[in-house]
């Protein structure tokens, strides 16, 4: 019989800050990266974010699988993709607005007056893009468990 891994509420608490902040290192990295290439204007370039993300998250299920012997339950496994992604965007969010607030150049590439009130618009909507991407990603990796469980069956049949 196939076991599933056993994971407290602590520890999955713990592997979701950890690999959020992990993702939130690798999106200020490339952040900063396409800043000094000069290719902040090329809003096609976020999309790497979101294959960080698929690539971290993934890793952090067979992370967990490894650890735990078993393999990772369908719905622990969208879940912890989903707030892993939506956590990281929530820091990359706030880290988007308080560096909009110190650099006119990037200020300007979203707002035609960069002394408006509303800079923190950009942060929001990096959000809940952020957040639907992480949706996706939680999908996926909800699949990518999957791949546990028939691997686990295999062998032992």
């Amino acid at each position: 019989m196939l076991k599933s891994v056993q994971s407290s509420f602590s520890k999955m608490k713990k592997s979701i800050a950890v690999f959020a902040l992990i993702n939130f290192v690798v999106y200020v990295l490339l952040f900063f990266i396409f800043r000094a290439f000069g290719l902040l204007h090329l809003s096609g370039l976020r999309m790497l974010n979101f294959v960080t993300l698929g690539l971290i998250c993934c890793y952090q299920v067979s992370h967990w699988v490894k650890q735990g012997g078993g393999y990772l339950p369908f719905l622990e496994s969208f879940v912890t993709g989903f707030i892993t992604g939506t956590f990281s965007f929530v820091l990359f969010a706030i880290f988007i607005f308080l560096y909009s607030l110190s650099d006119p150049y990037f200020a300007k590439l979203y707002f035609n007056e960069p002394d408006g009130t509303l800079k923190i618009v950009p942060s929001i909507i990096l959000f809940f893009e952020g957040s639907g991407g992480s949706l996706i990603i939680g999908l996926i990796t909800m699949m990518y468990s999957e791949q546990y469980k028939e691997t686990k069956t295999t062998h032992q049949s």
